[in-house]
């Protein structure tokens, strides 16, 4: 999408997504995040999850990529780059858990020189429909006709 095809309030839901054991397996390799709680399910029954739980960045990442594959293409031809992203993980994901995300086009502004910023907002839930992500994220975009 290009800047002017962002309209402030505007709203989509992504499909959704199950994470799976190899999601979490290949992200911690990937990583570096060998964190006991993500891939040892005896050390993780002794916590307060009870079980294994997702690496929030994974979250981040699933979300962050459904919203790549919204139908209106919001990181297609008119993408120039992510600036910025803040995120909270007001819930645990578990292995097995489907999510799906709501994007909200926050704010735009003014574009320089052939680009302007817009904000979108992810809120990602879970199947159960409880919010396990919130996320903010900047992005650099072009105007119709500007250079990149």
């Amino acid at each position: 999408m290009f800047f002017e095809e962002f309209v402030e309030g505007s709203e989509q839901v992504t499909r959704g997504r199950t994470v799976t054991e190899t999601d979490v397996v290949m992200f911690a390799g990937l990583t570096g995040a060998v964190n006991p709680l993500f891939l040892d399910e005896e050390h993780a029954k002794t916590t307060s999850f009870g079980k294994r739980i997702a690496p929030g960045l994974l979250t981040l990442s699933i979300i962050t990529g459904l919203t790549y594959q919204l139908p209106t293409g919001p990181f297609g031809n008119g993408f120039v780059a992510l600036l910025g992203m803040t995120f909270k993980t007001p819930k645990p994901v578990f292995i097995g858990d489907t999510l799906h995300a709501t994007v909200v086009v926050k704010e735009k502004l003014a574009p320089k020189e052939g680009r302007g910023r817009v904000i979108l907002v992810s809120t990602g839930k879970n199947q159960k429909g409880e919010t396990v992500m919130e996320a903010e994220g900047t992005f650099l975009v072009r105007v119709k006709g500007g250079d990149a």
